[in-house]
């Protein structure tokens, strides 16, 4: 079978589980051991209370296109979603991305 054949069938594969487990109202499968965050107060807080609702690469994607008042407005949104933090949590996060994920 040609190589660039068999690529069309892996990515068929690959969205015909994604989408039957989206069927089921399961996300697709994630390897979160590739994720390698930074060492600072605000990762704790990342990988617990950011993690109930999504993935870390769902945060981490997002390096270097935020500002760290646009990341204090998206912490807020999530909060309003219902991410469990407490007050002194909040701006320990919001200074963490601010200063590993925000825009240079």
């Amino acid at each position: 079978m040609p190589r660039r054949a068999s690529r069309w069938i892996v990515f068929a594969l690959a969205c015909t589980v994604g989408a039957s487990l989206a069927a089921q109202g399961q996300p697709p499968p994630r390897d979160e051991a590739k994720v390698d965050l930074p060492d600072g107060d605000g990762k704790k807080i990342l990988e617990t209370a950011c993690t109930t609702c999504h993935a870390l690469d769902e945060v981490i994607k997002f390096k270097g296109y935020n500002t760290k008042d646009e990341w204090r407005d998206v912490v807020g949104t999530m909060v309003k979603y219902g991410a469990e933090l407490k007050d002194p949590e909040i701006e320990v996060l919001i200074d963490y991305l601010g200063k590993h994920f925000s825009k240079q």
